[in-house]
């Protein structure tokens, strides 16, 4: 499980960092619905992680919790494995993604650090006594917003 944590983490800074527009977006490649499957299901293989990409309609988990508010928008990539999740979501402007923050603080969440990663792009720890919830926040070529959540449970 703990190997997990930081395998989720990992792969959704570099889901953040690709899909916030720093790199090419290998999601307008995916234009064919086998080989998107064929990615997830290669993923999940080596993983053992239940993946959702895709920019024309992946959700949210099943199991996501309930008492983590979400931006409304695109979710374009999802992960959950072992009550650790993950999910990038295009919203329409930068300011949009910056709500995550203000919806974490009025749900309750304290917010335990911050990282400013210039250009436009934060990062933001949050926690509640259940879950631990860092969000990253950029904002895309396109001039609209990502947000990306990683979900873990509190250790206790």
């Amino acid at each position: 499980m703990r190997r997990t944590v930081p395998a989720i983490a990992a792969l959704s800074l570099g889901v953040a960092l690709t899909l916030s527009g720093c790199f090419a977006n290998p999601l307008e490649q995916l234009t064919d619905g086998l080989v998107e499957g064929g990615v997830e299901q290669i993923i999940e293989d080596q993983t053992g992680v239940d993946v959702d990409i895709d920019g024309t309609g992946a959700s949210l988990p099943d199991s996501w919790p309930a008492d983590v508010p979400t931006v409304p928008g695109e979710v374009v990539f999802s992960a959950a494995a072992n009550d650790t999740y993950t999910a990038a979501i295009t919203v329409a402007s930068l300011a949009d993604a910056q709500q995550a923050f203000t919806d974490l603080l009025d749900a309750g969440y304290t917010q335990v650090s911050e990282i400013q990663l210039g250009d436009g792009a934060e990062t933001r720890a949050f926690e509640n006594g259940t879950w631990n919830v860092a969000v990253i926040i950029a904002e895309n070529a396109e001039g609209t917003g990502q947000v990306q959540y990683t979900i873990a449970p509190v250790s206790q």
